[in-house]
């Protein structure tokens, strides 16, 4: 274990929004959305630490239709206008909280509260709100580790960011982030690779005129035969009958090319009760079809099935865990509160997702959180987790954030499906992806003369080069090639 160090702290001085429009490869369905293009959201903190050394750091996420919001009055135009209120109110909750040099967690502790108490002002879901938070969370972070010249795990690992576990969760008190760390950042991660409820699962489901030509595989098929993935992430709609169809696809495309594989079975809450989704599980269960029954026996965990407004409803409970007795569930969506995963527990829930979009000192908590409940359970009693899943996190900057995040926690499996959906890194200035071919070659491969792509080789991807100072990405984003914020429109789109 590293010594610790004396705690960072870093004053505020500028925050800059920039963006960039991406268009998808092929169109992504989940839940009640179908993405085919969608911003980047940059922000550039610039920041003074306490010895006078500049500091700056960088963050940035897409901004998804009716996944943060799923109200069925809102257009994409509105979800996308919240996020952005958001993150300017988090911009100026931060600065005004880190006037003068603070740690980076008394300032995220201040910041993130103000946030959402103006998301509940202005009728954002604390979803939306705490996304804002996010950003500058990580922006932060990001400028503290390059100034100090420290990596991700470095931080942690002396708590230069002063983090108080404690103060989030009494059950944590005295615990430092090392505790709930593995020793060493994971250096290859697996891919659970995202099926879409759109996606072609057999080459030839692929009509003559959507097949692409664009280098990269385009059915399930493909990519089980080209990068050995043995971990999957599958959609389901909510309709048993169409469910059920595409499942049987699945498992018979899997036993075909894997004899060995582990899927999660992604709800994005489409179900309102809990009898619709035990129907499904059960008919899986049940099933006389060979592939489908070993399909499920492969689930290692059901994520988000019920729709956020009764996920963590009481009355609910008996069937959470009825169905938790048997596969592990997990929350998603209805992690908008640092207390969400507490509440999930108490009513059956194993698991929560770990996004970058909902913080990372949050999952810090949570990760606390799943050791001390696992710690008190009996010993046939399942652990408690966090699982690693993808907001179509992008190069450069929101996936390597993001990876290297996961690597530090030590999730070894994480959901990936920026590469999938968006053409390598077609979507970046050349100089950005001069840096990422020199900085990060065992991270990419070439995918033409042009442009990289996501190395996947034997179903992982090689991270070890995110450990730079910083939060992963290790150089200077080309934000000339991006709209500053305020000369951006939807209509660009």
């Amino acid at each position: 274990m590293m010594t610790r160090k004396a705690v960072a702290k870093i004053a505020i001085k500028q925050i800059r929004f920039f963006m960039r429009n991406v268009r998808t490869r092929m169109p992504f369905k989940y839940g009640v959305a179908t993405l085919t293009s969608v911003p980047i959201l940059h922000l550039r903190l610039d920041g003074e630490l306490e010895n006078g050394a500049a500091a700056s750091g960088w963050a940035a996420d897409i901004l998804p239709p009716k996944w943060f919001d799923k109200d069925p009055k809102k257009e994409y135009e509105n979800n996308v206008a919240d996020l952005i209120a958001a993150a300017q109110a988090a911009a100026i909750a931060f600065a005004g909280a880190a006037r003068a040099p603070q740690s980076v967690f008394d300032t995220w502790f201040d910041g993130y509260h103000e946030t959402l108490a103006f998301g509940d002002d202005h009728g954002l879901n604390h979803l939306t709100a705490g996304h804002g938070s996010s950003l500058l969370e990580r922006a932060l972070i990001d400028a503290v580790g390059a100034a100090c010249e420290q990596t991700y795990a470095q931080l942690l690992a002396t708590n230069a960011l002063g983090i108080d576990l404690g103060r989030i969760h009494p059950e944590l008190r005295g615990v430092e982030p090392s505790q709930v760390l593995p020793a060493h950042p994971l250096k290859r991660i697996w891919v659970r690779h995202c099926v879409g409820l759109a996606d072609p699962i057999r080459r030839v489901d692929i009509p003559a005129g959507d097949v692409l030509a664009d280098g990269l595989p385009q059915a399930l098929e493909d990519y089980v035969e080209d990068q050995g993935l043995a971990y999957f992430k599958v959609k389901v709609s909510g309709d048993l009958a169409a469910d059920l169809e595409r499942l049987r696809d699945v498992a018979s495309l899997l036993a075909e090319h894997r004899g060995h594989y582990w899927v999660s079975l992604d709800g994005n809450e489409q179900y309102v009760e809990m009898e619709s989704f035990q129907q499904l599980l059960a008919k899986l269960e049940a099933s006389e079809n060979d592939d489908l029954a070993r399909f499920y026996e492969r689930i290692i965990y059901l994520e988000q099935p019920l729709e956020r407004s009764v996920a963590l409803n009481p009355e609910l409970e008996k069937g959470i865990r009825e169905i938790s007795a048997r596969k592990a569930m997990l929350i998603d969506e209805s992690d908008g509160d640092l207390d969400s995963f507490k509440r999930a527990v108490a009513l059956g829930y194993s698991g929560v997702s770990s996004k970058n979009c909902k913080g990372l000192i949050k999952a810090l908590a949570n990760q606390g959180l799943a050791r001390h409940y696992s710690a008190q359970g009996d010993a046939g009693t399942r652990p408690y987790f966090l699982s690693g899943e993808d907001l179509m996190n992008l190069p450069v900057v929101p996936l390597h954030q993001d990876l290297t995040h996961a690597a530090a926690l030590g999730i070894a499996h994480v959901e990936r499906n920026g590469h999938h959906y968006v053409r390598g890194l077609d979507h970046l200035s050349a100089g950005e992806r001069e840096a990422c071919s020199r900085h990060h070659a065992t991270l990419y491969r070439a995918l033409d003369s042009a442009t990289l792509a996501l190395d996947v080789r034997g179903g992982q991807v090689d991270v070890s080069s995110l450990q730079r100072p910083g939060l992963g990405s290790g150089f200077d984003v080309d934000d000339d090639s991006m709209t500053p914020l305020e000369n951006w429109r939807f209509a660009s789109l």
